[in-house]
């Protein structure tokens, strides 16, 4: 009895200090998460509207870069939002919203890009809080800026879904070739397979052959 005490003790101890350690883990942040449904409303990018200078990173969660710089990233927004500075910070996942990388060129992670009166700028210095405090607070000034690009259309984001595959395809083609052939075969196969069964389906139905009366003129001509 004494044992089994001992050892739920011990179980309610580890308990506790996980919960501790994850409690600290999900502390508050003063970075702001962006989508591609609130990016446009919030940060106003492309018209260039009065909310202000927005500093946002694009990042993949498996890139160990990213997971370098993120406490760097948290303590420059507390910084900044304890100073009243008008930038704020904010960060894209952007595995999760390609679309929003796809708009903004983004190539690699992490990607800071700073948005200011309808003009962006790349950050391109050491990742220090300092350096990215000073480029926030007005040192994108002495980058070259360029143009915003507007939101994407249907049309756009038709193109970026078949670009987006298309680029999967030829990775998996790189990675796994046999896996690839076969996948592409079995896709060709399916594809005429549907099409043969949607032509029998949606081919018109030949109407049967009318046959002559007898005694009409039809079968008096043919005797003639």
């Amino acid at each position: 009895a004494r044992m089994a005490a001992a050892r739920s003790f011990r179980t309610m101890r580890v308990a506790s200090v996980m919960c501790a350690l994850a409690a600290a883990s999900a502390k508050p942040t003063d970075v702001v998460t962006l989508t591609e449904d609130n990016f446009e409303s919030l940060t106003q990018a492309s018209t260039g509207a009065t909310t202000g200078d927005w500093f946002v990173e694009f990042y993949a969660p498996w890139c160990g870069h990213c997971k370098k710089l993120a406490p760097s990233w948290d303590l420059l927004a507390s910084t900044i939002k304890e100073e009243g500075h008008p930038c704020v910070i904010a960060k894209v996942d952007a595995t999760v919203h390609a679309t929003l990388a796809a708009r903004f060129g983004v190539r690699g992670f992490p990607t800071l890009l700073l948005f200011s009166n309808g003009q962006m700028y790349k950050y391109k210095g050491t990742r220090s809080v300092e350096d990215l405090a000073a480029f926030a607070k007005g040192g994108f000034r002495q980058a070259a800026g360029t143009p915003v690009p507007p939101p994407p259309t249907l049309v756009d984001l038709v193109k970026a879904s078949f670009q987006q595959l298309f680029d999967e395809i030829v990775g998996l083609f790189k990675t796994h070739f046999g896996a690839a052939v076969v996948m592409t075969g079995l896709a060709l196969c399916t594809g005429v397979t549907v099409g043969f069964a949607l032509g029998l389906i949606c081919a018109p139905t030949p109407k049967p052959r009318r046959r002559p009366a007898p005694g009409s003129g039809e079968q008096d001509n043919k005797e003639d």
